[in-house]
This record gives C-alpha cells, structure tokens and sequence, in this order.
C-alpha cells in the first residue's frame, strides 16, 4: 500500500529531463534526496532517497510569520478557527477559497476554485489570492528543503502548481524560495521544477512494478 504522493514520487526515478519545467532558471541536476510536492483537495509531499519514496505530513506544520499581510490572514484564521493555521488549511482547495473570501471580505462567495486561478472575470482579489498562495507555496518549499536537505531538487506537481506557476510566476517563486540570511547559497543551488503530468501515478507504479519495490 503506497500513500498517493508517496507513489507519485517514484516516476521521478526516470522522469525524462526533458519534460521538467524549471523554476528560475536552468539549474544542474544534482545527486541527493528530492521531494515531491502536490497541493490539492489536501497538500502532499514525499521524499526519494536512493529510489526509495518515503511519504511524509509535512502539509500539517504550522505556518510561520511570512509577512504582515499574511499575518493579517494566519490571525484570521486562528480567530475562526481557535488554531493556528498549517500550511495544508490555506496551501490547498479550501485554502484557495478561506484566502479569497478574506481578501474579499465575502466568505459565501459563489467562485469556484478554478475560477480564482484563472481569473477569467479579471477581478483584483483573485489575483491577490494568487500573489499569496505563491508566497505560501514558496515557503513551504524553501521549509521543507532545508529540512530534508533536498539537494537532488523539489518537484511541483498537480493542477493547482500548474495554474499558480504561470511563466510570470517563476521569478517571484525563485525568489521567495531562496530569501535566507543564512542559507541563500544552499538554497539558490537546489532546482526546482514544475511537472506537467496527468499520468504521474500510473508512472510511479510502473517504477513500482518494474522494480518489484514492496
């Protein structure tokens, strides 16, 4: 039995180069643990070391202080909810429409979660909601790399990543993910890439079933 992203995580053992987005620029593929993130109906992440996919709960740590505006929102939702805020509540489905609803002070809104992604309507909140998912986003990524040391790269997948990584959207990632006074140059070594891939499970057992891993 494979957790959902733990078996994604396995195509990444033979995922051709070429079909890899990377975010902000080239980088070279270096050897070490990678990880695989996916937000989604949850927030996903699993770690490859050696081939081996580990699967995590990373999703449920505690979003730190990331800037007043987004503090505005964390004392929100600690307010409503009596807890503090992981990045899995705002990182994810739900968090896309909470995130919209405050910036829009209309937490009955009728839009769906593609709506505000696209932004078909060109309304400025949705745009809002976006510049802070990527803030978000970009933490979490940074946060878990220098957890796990993630120096064979982290991996952006799922149809939430696509739509907020627009090509626009790369600088912006790139730089929130390598903001340290300490570990910028780490962190400015680590490739990141964005996978296009509606297959990635069915890609993960076949490395899974090619490979006889149990």
């Amino acid at each position: 039995m494979f957790n959902d992203v733990q078996l994604q995580s396995y195509a990444l053992n033979n995922y051709p180069k070429n079909k890899l987005k990377p975010i902000g620029g080239d980088k070279n593929f270096t050897q070490g643990p990678k990880i695989l993130i996916i937000p989604g109906t949850g927030l996903g992440l699993s770690i490859l070391i050696n081939g081996e996919s580990i699967a995590t709960e990373a999703g449920h740590l505690n979003i730190p202080h990331i800037s007043d505006e987004v503090g505005y929102l964390l004392e929100d939702f600690k307010k409503e909810n009596k807890r503090i805020a992981t990045f899995e509540d705002l990182l994810s489905g739900k968090g896309i429409s909470y995130i919209y609803g405050f910036l829009s002070q209309d937490y009955d809104h009728n839009y769906s979660n593609e709506d505000i992604l696209n932004n078909d309507k060109d309304d400025p909140f949705c745009d809002k909601t976006k510049v802070f998912l990527i803030k978000i986003f970009a933490t979490f990524a940074k946060y878990t790399a220098l957890i796990i040391g993630s120096s064979g790269g982290v991996y952006l997948a799922g149809s939430i990543s696509e739509s907020l990584l627009k090509d626009n959207d790369f600088s912006e990632f790139r730089d929130i993910f390598e903001k340290s006074k300490k570990m910028d140059k780490y962190l400015s070594n680590i490739p990141v890439f964005l996978i296009s891939e509606k297959d990635l499970g069915y890609m993960g057992a076949l490395e899974v079933c090619k490979n006889e891993i149990i």
